[in-house]
């Protein structure tokens, strides 16, 4: 990677590819190229899918999910959502071209099973085909660890977080907790990469003596912790060790007692651990434990929140016997640099402090780790929560000790949240000069820097296309001048330069050492890689370089040719001070970059039209030259009073002669105020005790003494401490003179008190509760209610939010999870923050039973008082309570679902409301008339009965099917398009669920439309519910087979289960009629599915007629009728059985129904009769059959429906009588089959007319539509409209012509239809093979806005089309409506 190159207009995104949905990556990508074969890259994600895709093109190569994910519902910890599966960084072995990871998932396989049954397995997987290599994967769930064989490995409560280290044919996996919960233990689990051995090494973080005690509660939180995470970081490791760092944990077995890193400890919580390799196997030979690690823990200020950084040992070191460093960096804010070889123990330092090389005070917490860059003197990078990417330069102090010195930023800052990655560095061939570091950013995305800081201290931005928002913690991957990275919208991106790139021209030019006021000059040499019409020009950056376009070729090129020219960098005109009347600024001496860009015009398209190329060279001074760096220290606060107050903050800065000559440090001294004040004071150094006071509260313990000399190329580094116990911000300028030049050095810091945390929740007044319990009482189905969550720093200094989980649940969760109250964030001192919380109340049908929701949100900042707060937040979420209810409010009728009510009703008893219709007013309905289901459909139906419905026509709420709002309130819904009801029950009467009964006195029994046992019976089969008879002794059950009367054997007064039992081993639908209908003399099947009873038949009925060819519902081996046609049976003989026991209350309810053929109709009524004590009749219309238990009454219905040919009149009527006893009535019926001639007759209501011809359009009738899930045959919905009339239907016709006609279209719509009393439908041509209805149960909706005329009805409707239009039919006559007649009207073919 050049800095030229990235930084220009040629360097970009190159592809992006998406690919499951909510499918992330935690796991970085990984570039490889196996020998012989293109290169590839392989990614690894949360949803446990592998995959490989060509690194150029991203084509896929071949992908495969290795097993289902672990659920992140099942934990309840927020940091990865949805789920979890593949979270730590594979590691690939090149000599067998093996991929090997680890994959969280569930025992056998499963996709569900809650953390009892989370496992880990590991995978070694062939990196070409994805296949699993012999002897994989190896499940890692139930080994003891080495260490303690008392805790044992329990995938479900932990996480591998950290990327893998591949060490002597072993692979080291670390895991920590989710969010600290459950009984877990931190551990390192190594398994063998040769088939058949399985987990070598089992490594307990939290061991016996010291971690407590082992128990088997996976959700008692006893486990030790002392997880590995390090923000995805893979355990560091320089052969034959490995070094991890680890979390909070329960042991504390140092308690406040120094001890040496070489000494054991069983509880390595809070600690940099050194572990040794042996044969697989783990052992600790090495630790480092800050010394205040028990505050650490009390404040959520993990260690191990980074990982471990092992620097370039042939730069990185000291001459005082430091051979290896290793750094690491955490929510604490510090950086600790050790000696790798030796870590330092637990308060083995000066005060008992830390024994380490040095600490670097952040201005926040870092996740995720240190970067280095080994060239240009050594650096080391890292990037804090909302602070600037820091670069800290490596120097010796005056006893060859490595020391760190500040010398650089970034301008802009980082994201105030955790998930910025680690810092990443990279050169172009290793050449000093060209490093850049990159960052990414979880809200800014990718960025670039260069590597080294300016002269002002500030770490260049190299400008690069936007990415967005990145995944937290991820760090890019890097193949032959591409990179790739991945973002939180499951995208991978692969960044680079476009590869036709017109020239190949020698890059970087290298100008090696130029020493100000001098001159040098190299040749590039550059070959054209296609035709190249013409070079237009070049463009340096820097002025200092020079070069010319006339040294360019005029005229076209070649593919081939080639050509040079000179570029000279004069630093004549330079100086090493800012002068009045200099040609440039001031200069420095140092490595330096510049681009040169070369545009062209290409003779061949697609290729980019400029070439950038890097200069570089280093300037260099003859005489000294003075660098002070950093140009500012900024020590942060520190806190009175506190444990590290005792010590003070340390930092550095270097000394360095940048020149050609020796360096003569010539004094020092210091000011409060600003240099460039006529008033600045200055004071000169003092030094005693071995401290030189530089600025009042800032001392250095190793000043270099006035005289002393610094060689050319070396640098001193000065160790400085800042220490106050009075509260107050700090200043001091620092100046150092010397014989190259003096500069100076701004130091600050301030001292403060602790912060103090005070955490209060919102009340529903809009008060401040401080008991941590949010509690949001009854909330209301379909509503959010919002209250706060707050955090006050009520103390001196900042106050650091250091633990943060909050809740994310579906109807319970923190509005902005990631951005407020999150870890990592700072509150002012006599700030607060804080964290609205939301109750977003699923909208749910009524009378659905409340549910409590409730969860915490995990919090903790580092003051040390305040210690893990769970926040408890808590809800109940109550539907509306409609219709008929219990005493306490409650609704008697609960909600079922949403059903399927085509293809055979679930409910059999209909009452058309209309306006006044939803879902109380028919529970009302039906209750008062003793049923126990009661549904709601197509608006304005309300249905009744007592059969539970199909659990085959359940419809999940998910799939939004009942979606209708009802007609007397919009907010309810009624039933939804495609035949869907609203179900609801009687909670008295009926529980769903496996063991559900329903509880019902015989004299109810006429309340079921199904008039057998067999459909009884079956129905509650189904669903495996008791039907518990109260009185069973009043019937005698009777069979009917053909001509045959038949007696059940026992039959005087058996139990209802024993008959039906009988029956349903012998009888079918049709043979088996329950005589609850007072003793009718005919039965009748029609429709497969329908029974209906009378006394006599109409004289117009014909018998014998062919068109009953229907099978039963019951058995498909027998006839049911046909359309319109009906099988009916005689009564051959009765007979009446009486009981001593008595009935009272029941009445009896009838009306009129009949089908007809051949558009006519047989007058068969449906009578039903029971004992009750009094009754009366009265004239009513009422829109179905119907029956009730009731005291006082009975009705009757009469309709009258003419014709132009006849008129038949037909009145039915109910009658009961008291009696003390109680009867039934069997029949055996004789069957025929009937069909009627010439008359249409309408049941009550007469149903609205259909409209002549409107518009243009004239109605050919009624005609059915295929049963759902057969395709409807229209081509489009037009319209669907409360105020549905046929005129609206032509409208809405007309205008979606037009908009048809505007696209250049040529199919447009032709015919239309009206269904369901609102719907429009069109079709581009007339319909083909639809059945059309005639008689009164045809279309009989009337338009919803045009009451008198038909607008469909369910699964059929009005089809009009053009006038004079050839309908194809044999007759063009169509009914016209009105109430009561039918007329005829003709049209012309």
């Amino acid at each position: 990677m050049q800095p030229s190159i990235v930084g220009s207009s040629s360097f970009g995104i190159l592809w992006a590819k998406t690919f499951n949905a909510k499918e992330l990556w935690y796991a970085k990508p990984l570039v490889y190229t196996p020998p012989g074969q293109k290169q590839l890259v392989f990614t690894a994600s949360n949803q446990n899918w592998i995959r490989t895709v060509d690194a150029v093109t991203g084509n896929p190569i071949a992908s495969r999910q290795v097993q289902p994910p672990f659920l992140q519902s099942d934990i309840g910890c927020t940091d990865m959502p949805n789920t979890i599966g593949i979270a730590g960084t594979p590691v690939i072995d090149p000599g067998s071209n093996t991929v090997y990871f680890f994959a969280k998932g569930y025992q056998n396989g499963a996709s569900s099973g809650g953390v009892a049954k989370g496992i880990y397995n590991f995978y070694a997987v062939d990196i070409i085909t994805l296949s699993d290599k012999p002897g994989f994967p190896v499940l890692i769930d139930g080994h003891n660890a080495d260490n303690d064989p008392t805790r044992y490995f329990i995938g479900g409560t932990v996480l591998q977080r950290p990327s893998l280290t591949l060490i002597g044919g072993n692979v080291y996996g670390s895991f920590g907790g989710h969010c600290d919960l459950f009984n877990y233990t931190g551990m390192v689990a190594g398994v063998s990469t040769t088939a058949g051995v399985g987990v070598t090494s089992m490594f307990a973080m939290e061991a016996a003596p010291g971690a407590p005690r082992a128990t088997t509660d996976i959700m008692v939180q006893n486990g030790g912790k002392a997880g590995i995470w390090m923000s995805g970081m893979a355990p560091a490791t320089d052969g034959d060790r490995i070094f991890v760092v680890t979390g909070n944990g329960q042991g504390h077995e140092n308690k406040d007692t120094p001890a040496s890193g070489r000494s054991p400890l069983s509880t390595l919580d809070e600690v940099v651990a050194n572990l040794a390799v042996r044969n697989g196997k783990l052992a600790l030979q090495d630790y480092f434990e800050p010394y205040e690690y028990i505050g650490m823990d009390a404040g959520d200020r993990d260690l191990g929140s980074g990982g471990v950084a092992l620097l370039d040992p042939t730069v990185f070191k000291g001459t005082n016997g430091v051979a290896r460093m290793a750094v690491t960096i955490g929510k604490n804010g510090k950086a600790y640099v050790m000696n790798a070889d030796n870590l330092g123990g637990f308060k083995l330092g000066k005060g008992a402090t830390d024994n380490i090389l040095q600490t670097i005070i952040a201005p926040n917490a870092v996740f995720g780790g240190a970067g280095s860059y080994p060239l240009e003197g050594g650096f080391i990078y890292f990037t804090p929560i909302g602070a600037s990417t820091l670069a800290y330069k490596l120097g010796l102090d005056s006893n060859g000790s490595p020391l760190f010195s500040k010398v650089g930023q970034s301008s802009d800052v980082s994201a105030g949240r955790v998930g910025v990655g680690v810092p990443t560095i990279t050169t172009y061939k290793g050449q000093a000069g060209t490093g850049i570091v990159w960052v990414t950013d979880v809200d800014a995305g990718l960025k670039a820097y260069k590597a080294v800081p300016d002269s002002s201290g500030n770490l260049v931005r190299i400008n690069i296309p936007p990415t967005g928002p990145l995944n937290k913690f991820q760090r890019p991957a890097f193949g032959d001048g591409r990179l790739y990275v991945t973002d939180n919208n499951a995208r991978l991106i692969c960044m680079g330069s476009p590869v036709s790139l017109p020239l190949n021209c020698t890059g970087p030019v290298d100008f090696g050492d130029v020493t100000i006021g001098s001159t040098k000059t190299v040749q590039v040499l550059c070959t054209a890689l296609i035709p190249i019409t013409a070079l237009v020009g070049l463009k340096i950056q820097d002025a200092t370089f020079q070069a010319s376009n006339s040294s360019l070729p005029q005229g076209s090129l070649k593919i081939g040719d080639q050509f040079s020219f000179p570029v000279t960098w004069n630093l004549t005109s330079a100086s090493i001070h800012d002068a009045s009347g200099a040609s440039f600024g001031s200069v420095s001496p140092g490595v330096k970059t510049s681009s040169l860009v070369i545009s062209t015009t290409n003779g061949i398209a697609q290729y980019s039209n400029s070439l950038p190329i890097t200069l570089q060279g280093n300037e260099v001074s003859s005489a000294a030259f003075l660098a002070l760096t950093p140009p500012e220290v900024d020590f942060g606060g520190i806190v009175v009073g506190s444990p590290g107050a005792a010590t003070g903050l340390d930092s550095s800065l270097i000394i360095a002669n940048i020149g050609s000559s020796p360096l003569s440090i010539l004094g020092y001294a210091y000011t409060g105020t600003d240099t460039d004040d006529d008033g600045a004071v200055y004071q000169n150094v003092t030094t005693s005790n071995g401290a030189s006071v530089i600025g009042t509260g800032f001392t250095s313990s190793d000043l270099p003494a006035v005289g002393t000399v610094v060689p050319a190329g070396k640098s001193l580094t000065v160790p400085i401490n800042f220490n106050s116990k009075t509260v107050g911000n700090y200043q001091s300028l620092f100046n150092v003179y010397t014989n190259g030049g003096s500069k100076y050095v701004l130091l600050t810091g301030s001292a403060t008190t602790a912060p103090i945390a005070r955490l209060a929740v919102e009340t529903s007044e809009g008060g401040w509760d401080t008991s941590g319990i949010m509690d949001f009482g009854t909330v209301k189905a379909g509503t959010t209610v919002t209250r706060r969550l707050r955090i006050c720093n009520v103390g001196g200094s900042a106050l650091l939010i250091t633990k943060s989980k909050p809740p994310i649940d579906p109807e319970l969760r923190a509005e902005n999870p990631s951005q407020d109250l999150h870890e990592g964030q700072s509150i002012p001192a006599g700030d607060c923050a804080y964290a609205p919380i939301d109750i977003a109340a699923n909208t749910e049908p009524a009378n659905v039973p409340s549910h409590d929701v409730s969860d915490v949100w995990i919090l903790n900042t580092d003051d040390l008082t305040f210690g893990v707060h769970d926040v408890q937040i808590k809800a109940t979420i109550v539907s509306r309570q409609l219709g008929p209810t219990y005493a306490n409010g409650t609704a008697l009728y609960s909600y079922l679902g949403c059903y399927y009510d085509g293809a055979g009703r679930q409910l059999q008893t209909s009452f058309n409301l209309g306006t006044s219709n939803d879902n109380g007013n028919c529970q009302t309905k039906c209750k008062s008339l003793g049923y126990t289901f009661a549904a709601t459909e197509y608006h304005v139906e309300c249905w009744c009965g007592n059969l539970p419905p199909s659990a085959l026509k359940y419809t999940p709420e998910s799939a939004k099917k009942c979606t209708f709002g009802c007609a007397n309130d919009t907010t309810q819904a009624c039933g939804g398009d495609g035949t869907y009801a609203s179900m609801y029950y009687d909670s008295s009467k009926y529980q769903p669920g496996c063991n559900a009964h329903i509880e019902l006195k015989l004299s109810e029994l006429h309340l079921f439309k199904e008039l057998n046992i067999f459909t009884i019976f079956n129905k509650l089969n189904e669903f495996n519910i008791e039907f518990k008879l109260i009185e069973f002794k009043l019937i005698e059950f009777k069979l009917i087979k053909f001509n045959e009367y038949e007696p059940i054997p026992n039959a005087n007064i058996p139990p209802l289960e024993l008959a039906a039992s009988w029956m349903l081993q012998r009888w079918s639908l049709r043979q088996v009629h329950l005589p609850l209908h007072g003793g009718t003399l005919y039965a009748g099947v029609e429709y497969r599915r329908e029974c209906y009873c009378g006394n006599s038949i109409p004289s117009d009925a014909s018998a014998n007629d062919p068109g009953c060819i229907l099978t039963c519902m019951g058995n498909t081996k027998e006839i049911c009728g046909g359309s319109s046609r009906m099988n009916v049976y005689q009564a051959l003989k009765a007979s009446t059985s009486s009981s001593s026991s008595s009935i009272s209350s029941t009445s009896s309810t009838s009306s009129a129904s009949s089908t007809s053929s051949k558009s006519s109709t047989s007058s068969i009524s449906s009578t039903s009769s029971s004992t009750s004590s009094t009754s009366s009749t009265s004239s009513t219309s009422s829109t179905s059959s119907t029956s009730s238990k009731s005291s006082t009454s009975s009705t009757s219905s009469t309709s009258s429906t003419s014709s132009t040919s006849s008129t038949t009149s037909k009145t039915s009527s109910s009658t009961s009588s008291t009696s003390s006893t109680s009867s039934s009535t069997s029949s055996s019926l004789t069957s025929s089959t009937l069909s009627t001639s010439t008359t249409t007759r309408f049941i009550t209501p007469t149903p609205p007319s259909t409209a002549t011809a409107t518009s243009g359009f004239y109605s050919l009738g009624c005609y059915a539509e295929p049963i759902y899930p057969t395709p409807k045959p229209w081509r489009k919905q037009l319209l669907n409209a409360d105020n549905m009339s046929p005129e609206l239907c032509i409208s809405a016709l007309s205008s979606a012509n037009a908009a048809i006609i505007n696209t250049a279209a040529t199919s447009t719509y032709a015919v239309f239809g009206l269904e369901y009393g609102r719907e429009c439908w069109g079709a581009t041509a007339l319909l083909k093979s639809q059945t059309s209805l005639v008689g009164d149960r045809a279309c009989t909706m009337a338009c919803s806005g045009a009451s008198t005329v038909s607008c469909g009805g369910r699964n059929m409707f009005d089809y009009y089309v053009p006038t004079g239009s050839s309908t194809g039919l044999a007759a063009t006559s169509f009914p016209v409506r009105t109430t009561g007649t039918v007329k005829s009207t003709s049209t012309a073919k």
